[in-house]
C-alpha cells in the first residue's frame, strides 16, 4: 500500500511515517515540499504520487498566532 503524509516533519507526521514505513510505501511532505493550503499544490503532489491512502497530519501549532491570523490556522 502506498501511502501519502503531510506534515511529515512535525511531531505527529514523523512518528506517522516512521510506523507506517515499517510495511508499506511512504510519501512524506513536510511544509517545505508542500503547502497545504494551496489546493492546486496538493492536487498535483496527490495526483503524481497516487496514493491508496492520504493522511494528513499537517497542524497550526501557534496558538497565540492563530488568534492573529485565524484565516491561516483554519
Amino acid at each position: 500500500m502506498k501511502i501519502f503524509v503531510t506534515g511529515a516533519t512535525g511531531q505527529l507526521g514523523s512518528a506517522t511515517v516512521k510506523e507506517f514505513a515499517r510495511a508499506h510505501e511512504v510519501i512524506g511532505c513536510g511544509l517545505e515540499d508542500l503547502d497545504i493550503t494551496c489546493h492546486r499544490r496538493v492536487t498535483e503532489q496527490v495526483g503524481a504520487a497516487r496514493p491508496d491512502v492520504v493522511v494528513n497530519c499537517a497542524a497550526y501549532n501557534d496558538v497565540d498566532g492563530s488568534e492573529d491570523h485565524a484565516a491561516t490556522a483554519l
